[in-house]
Parts: C-alpha cells; sequence; structure tokens
C-alpha cells in the first residue's frame, strides 16, 4: 500500500522527466522552497507587484537572509513566510510543512545559504512544469 504523495511529491513528479527530486537536507530545502513558492499571495500581497525580480532578486535576497538570522528551521520558516506573505494553502501543505520543519536544522540552513540559486533554479523548473500540465494546450484548427 503506498501511502498518498505529498505536495511536494506531486509537484517534483511534474518535473520527474528534467531532474529527480534531491534528497538528504538538500531534499529538504527544495520542498521547503517549494512550500515558500506554492504559498505566496499572488493576488493580494505585495510580491505579485514584482514577478520581473522575484526569481533572481527578491526570492534569493529573503531566503538567504533568513538563515543569517534564523537557528532552526521554524525560525527561517517563519521569516522567510512572513516576509513573503507565504503560508500552506491546505491541510496536506501544512502537514508536510510541519513534517519537512522538524528535521536537522543546520545542513538544511547551509544548503538554503550556500546553493540558493540551484535551488531556486530547480523550483523555477518545477514551477514551469506543474504550470505546463495546468495550462490547456491551445486547439488546432
Amino acid at each position: 500500500m503506498n501511502p498518498t504523495p505529498s505536495p511536494t511529491d506531486r509537484w517534483l513528479a511534474s518535473a520527474s522527466h528534467v531532474m529527480p527530486p534531491l534528497e538528504g537536507a538538500a531534499g529538504t530545502a527544495e520542498r521547503l522552497l517549494l512550500l515558500v513558492h506554492y504559498g505566496v499571495d499572488w493576488q493580494g500581497g505585495w510580491v505579485g507587484r514584482y514577478r520581473t525580480t522575484y526569481w533572481d532578486r527578491l526570492l534569493p535576497d529573503r531566503v538567504i537572509c533568513a538563515t543569517y538570522r534564523a537557528a532552526n528551521l521554524r525560525r527561517w520558516w517563519r521569516d522567510v513566510a512572513d516576509d513573503l506573505g507565504s503560508q500552506p494553502r491546505s491541510a496536506p501543505e501544512r502537514a508536510e510543512l510541519e513534517e519537512l520543519l522538524r528535521a536537522e536544522a543546520l545542513p538544511v540552513l547551509e544548503v538554503l545559504r550556500f546553493e540558493t540559486e540551484a535551488l531556486l533554479l530547480r523550483t523555477r523548473i518545477v514551477a514551469d512544469a506543474v504550470r505546463a500540465r495546468r495550462t490547456p494546450e491551445p486547439a488546432k484548427a
């Protein structure tokens, strides 16, 4: 019997043809970044006004700065989520986030600090793959 896939399992599966999910501390960091991204209030929050700089400046700056202020993953999440107006959108997302926040903090914070751009590239690839699956193909004439 297979357990129900988590939200990040489903998102990562959308890009599995391009890249496998990361494991260990990097995998935890990758999943946390996906939850941050998908939790942003794009319609009512301030981040939606800065889409052009979101991936290259806004998100990396927030992620890195929070690693220096936080002693654990719960504090890192609070800093990033509060700053970006992000929160889990469903019970499965909340449950997965809570589980991820129990990981050993130092290795995950180090990955988030020193591999930010590579992790965000992966996050963006996943977001693009998820969007492509949701967007219906145009009708052929």
